[in-house]
């Protein structure tokens, strides 16, 4: 398994976040608690728009984004469970990639005499999951220089369960934010993750969330598999440390491999447990 596979296998939410919210119905719920308003589209309105495109060059990796089939926007929706101050610059970076492809698929010729007209336009959100409350409901880069200035501002949204303005089974956004809801309880109450995520299946079933998705074999394979990894890394971890003899060569293969998860961008909460370090120990080896 390559380093890219390892990271999306770690980000575990991230990952079910893009499998779940890539069909255009999913799609729109997530999208109307974003924008907070009357939404003017349907599922016959947009399409699939992102870098996992075949002609894409996978430089980056984005969540999940949409265009409408008239060409008028590009949605880009990007998930969090940790608060980043970056997220303006990293889904503008998509957005001008995205920009790329849009020109390379539509034979838009840049060096002509014509102007181009009606370039597609952007719509960001950050669609947030994390334990600690949301500080500022927009994210903003700047780029101010001579002549050039550029501006792109990001609508952070707080999709946790409790957040919502609708609970009912059929909405895609309360499924997704209800398992994940569940699946915390049971991690907080000591639960391994293995008997978290059949929990919070379980749970979803009984009160009818996710009931398109959740029953799905490759939602469960995906899971399953991301547990399987999770197990075999910290059996690697534990096999490094008694590999080197000494409670010293233990420390230090558990620092490297929680610098290696920090790295993957893990939640500190999975590091505690995963290295037995404390918070103010694994946020010590960042500095």
């Amino acid at each position: 398994m390559d380093n890219d596979m390892n990271i999306i296998k770690k980000q575990h939410r991230d990952t079910l976040f893009r499998a779940y919210f890539k069909t255009p119905k999913n799609f729109l719920h997530l999208l109307q608690f974003c924008k907070k308003s009357d939404l003017k589209l349907s599922i016959n309105d947009i399409m699939p728009f992102d870098l996992e495109s075949a002609v894409a060059p996978r430089i980056r990796r984005n969540d999940v984004s949409f265009i409408t089939k008239d060409n008028r926007l590009i949605i880009l929706i990007e998930h969090q469970s940790m608060i980043n101050p970056n997220m303006a610059l990293r889904i503008f970076l998509y957005y001008v990639e995205l920009l790329q492809l849009w020109i390379k698929i539509n034979d838009v010729n840049l060096y002509n005499e014509t102007k181009i007209q009606n370039l597609p336009t952007p719509e960001f959100y950050v669609a947030y999951n994390g334990k600690k409350p949301i500080k500022e409901e927009c994210s903003t880069f700047h780029l101010t220089c001579a002549n050039l200035k550029i501006e792109s501002t990001v609508k952070v949204v707080d999709i946790n369960f409790d957040n919502l303005n609708t609970t009912e089974p059929d909405n895609s956004l309360a499924g997704y934010s209800y398992f994940y809801k569940i699946y915390d309880q049971s991690i907080k109450l000591g639960l391994s993750r293995d008997n978290a995520f059949n929990k919070a299946r379980e749970e979803c079933i009984i009160h009818g969330y996710l009931k398109d998705f959740i029953d799905k074999e490759e939602f469960i394979m995906f899971y399953k598999d991301i547990l399987d990894y999770d197990t075999q890394l910290k059996e690697e971890g534990k096999a490094e440390g008694k590999a080197e003899g000494k409670a010293e060569g233990k420390a230090e293969t558990l620092m490297e491999f929680a610098l290696k998860l920090l790295k993957r961008n893990r939640p500190i909460e999975e590091i505690m447990e995963d290295t037995g370090y404390t918070r103010e120990q694994i946020e010590a080896l960042v500095h």
